[in-house]
């Protein structure tokens, strides 16, 4: 019976690790803060890629407009700015997404979704995130530009 039950949680533990999203090909290296890691990604790898609207409390924190950087996501993307979120380059960093073009990181994830961009839409396309779900996309850093 113990066995048994130890060979449960066995594979249990291993469909979450499997099922975690977490890319082990890219080892991540500490960045300025603990929630911060960088990553030297000149090829670009083949990321999850999601889509959040800024302005949707649910969605983003107790400030749902304003990004980790300060900024007004809901004015800038309202002016059609493609802003995303990534935890795995600084802010500012500018991003390309394979069928989606370029965009500015102005947000950051929670923790957990470290290996993830997030597209920020606007607070009225919730059906248009939703339909746009978790992708696996070739997302590019693009360096030497400001």
């Amino acid at each position: 019976m113990k066995k048994t039950i130890l060979r449960a949680i066995v594979i249990a533990l291993v469909l979450l690790w499997m099922g975690s999203g977490i890319d082990v090909t890219v080892p991540p290296t500490t960045g300025v803060g603990s929630e911060i890691t960088t990553v030297d990604d000149p090829a670009g790898f083949v990321r999850e890629v999601t889509a959040y609207n800024v302005g949707v409390r649910g969605q983003t924190s107790d400030a749902p407009c304003i990004g980790a950087t300060g900024e007004n996501l809901c004015r800038l993307v309202a002016q059609g700015l493609k802003v995303c979120a990534a935890n795995f380059v600084d802010p500012e960093t500018i991003l390309h997404i394979e069928g989606y073009g370029e965009c500015v990181v102005l947000d950051r994830m929670q923790r957990r979704f470290a290996h993830r961009v997030d597209i920020a839409m606007k607070e009225d396309e919730v059906d248009r995130a939703v339909e746009f779900g978790v992708q696996r996309r070739q997302v590019e850093v693009i360096t030497g530009r400001p």
